[in-house]
C-alpha cells in the first residue's frame, strides 16, 4: 500500500508487515549522486527509499504509470566486497 504522504508498507500474505518506508524523490536521494559510478541525472518521477541492516542493504525504486504502480528492489549483502551475493526483483502493482 502506498499512501497519499509516500509511506509504502509491504505486506506478505497474511498481513504481516515486511517494509514500511517513505518515498523519496530520486532527485532528493543525495546517497544517489556524486561519483561517476552514481547517478548524473535527477531523474524525475522516480521515487526511491532504503533500508540498511547490519547485514544488508536494499534500494527500492518506484514509478507511476497512470493507474498502476511499477517498481524495482535490489538487495545486497553487506559488507560491500567482491563476490557477494545480491537478489533483486521488479514488478507492477494495478489498481
Amino acid at each position: 500500500m502506498i499512501g497519499s504522504g509516500g509511506q509504502v508498507t509491504v505486506q506478505d500474505a497474511q498481513g504481516n508487515t515486511l517494509v514500511q518506508a517513505t518515498l523519496t524523490p530520486v532527485a532528493d536521494a543525495s546517497y544517489l549522486y556524486g561519483s561517476p559510478q552514481q547517478l548524473q541525472n535527477p531523474c524525475y518521477g522516480l521515487f526511491t527509499f532504503r533500508v540498511t541492516t547490519a547485514n544488508s542493504q536494499q534500494d527500492v525504486f518506484v514509478t507511476f504509470m497512470d493507474r498502476a504502480v511499477l517498481f524495482s528492489s535490489f538487495t545486497a549483502t553487506l559488507p560491500w566486497g567482491n563476490g557477494n551475493s545480491y537478489d533483486y526483483l521488479y514488478g507492477v502493482g494495478l489498481k
